[in-house]
């Protein structure tokens, strides 16, 4: 924005992750308006951090119409090791007075951008401490979804000054987590990269400078892919990771039989509703009865005596299918026309999914007006056939008594 935008207020965690009594205020670019005011006086702020963004990745959160974003400030301990898979990364490493003064972790949200960036502080501070962006790493996709067997991007990428990088993105679900790629800029080498994974690199121009771009593609997308995804940058002075959330989503094929549904007086007959190649686990199933003509819907317990559920099955491609089902009582001629539909709800539809029978029961009503003069009029062709094929009768001379 052309303009810098308000102060911001952000919960301060101490050492430790412990959460400050009082948050601390954001001011981004030279901006003097006010700090927003709170009825509460314990989140008047303790702290205030002039910042700099030399790339403007922190204030793209905080734009017009000035919705606050999440956010969350902590201080940090600089950790100059390199990954075992970017020793030459610990070269380029220099002692103070470039990596003098305090370090800080800020991380600003909104449900369609996400950054964290590494602020160095300037020491001693003064009633405000000024800090600066040294390294940023945002992503445009912080939550994903997609469907198996088609190709995913997970965006990330990231602002810094010009030097060598290191790279790793990790996959985190229920508890495991394993890396699935790694790079390492100076050498253009990827030492580590799973199946069906791939590394976009580039560059953009960005407000402030290059933008590097290191997105990874999930090729094809498998119901295992779903969880969290880290994209970590290391560089010599410091690093910052980016958190992106993937949900594999895949709607359920719904089929009902029988169908059609045609039973004789006093029978009795089951309904199947099948639900299968769904993702992830959760989905729910339910019956309808309305009555045929005017669609009015019907007490269920008058004809079904029993319902049942299978439990879920899980196919080769980690989808799952599951059959749920009804027993009608016997079959009467008042329940002729009734319609039983099968709902089904999962994450994947953005409506509930609704198939439907019409129960059919023999000798439930005669011929029609039209029943009736359909047969006449087929009656008459074949009569009219059968005049038209048939030989014409000769009449015999009637035999005439002589006289004598």
């Amino acid at each position: 924005p052309s303009t810098p935008p308000p102060p911001l207020l952000c919960p301060l965690l101490g050492p430790g992750g412990v959460l400050s009594q009082k948050p601390a205020l954001l001011r981004f670019g030279g901006s003097s308006e006010p700090p927003p005011t709170t009825p509460n006086t314990s989140q008047d702020p303790n702290s205030t951090f002039d910042v700099t963004d030399p790339w403007g990745t922190l204030t793209r959160a905080w734009r017009p119409p000035w919705t606050p974003p999440k956010c969350e400030l902590s201080p940090t301990v600089l950790t100059l090791t390199p990954p075992p898979w970017a020793p030459s990364l610990g070269l380029h490493t220099h002692s103070p007075p470039g990596l003098g003064g305090s370090w800080w972790v800020a991380s600003l949200g909104t449900p369609g951008y996400s950054v964290t960036a590494l602020l160095q502080g300037q020491s001693p501070p003064s009633t405000a401490t000024a800090v600066t962006a040294t390294l940023s790493v945002f992503t445009l996709t912080p939550e994903l979804r997609g469907s198996p067997g088609t190709p995913l991007d997970l965006h990330c990428a990231f602002t810094s000054p010009l030097g060598p990088f290191a790279l790793e993105w990790r996959h985190q679900h229920r508890g495991a987590g394993r890396r699935l790629l790694t790079y390492d800029s100076a050498t253009s080498r990827v030492p580590e990269a799973d199946p069906g994974v791939q590394l976009l690199l580039g560059t953009s121009r960005g407000l402030g400078g290059d933008v590097r771009n290191v997105t990874l593609r999930l090729h094809p997308l498998h119901v295992a892919h779903q969880g969290t995804y880290v994209c970590a940058v290391f560089m010599p002075r410091g690093q910052a990771q980016q958190v992106l959330h993937v949900r594999v989503l895949e709607p359920p094929t719904v089929t009902l039989r029988p169908c059609p549904l045609l039973v004789a007086p006093g029978s009795v007959v089951e309904l199947l509703c099948d639900t299968s190649g769904y993702f992830p686990l959760d989905v729910g199933v339910r019956w309808q009865r309305r009555a045929g003509g005017s669609g009015q819907l019907l007490p269920l317990e008058e004809t079904v005596a029993k319902t049942w559920a299978t439990s879920h099955r899980q196919g080769p491609g980690g989808t799952f299918s599951r059959s749920n089902g009804i027993r009608l009582v016997p079959a009467r001629l008042r329940h002729h026309g009734d319609v039983y539909s099968c709902l089904v709800t999962h994450a994947a539809l953005e409506a509930p999914r609704r198939v439907h029978v019409r129960l059919e029961v023999a000798g439930a009503v005669g011929p029609g007006v039209e029943d009736a003069v359909g047969l006449f009029l087929v009656a008459f062709v074949l009569y009219g056939l059968w005049r038209w094929l048939s030989p014409r009768c000769e009449l015999c001379p009637q035999s005439v008594p002589m006289s004598h």
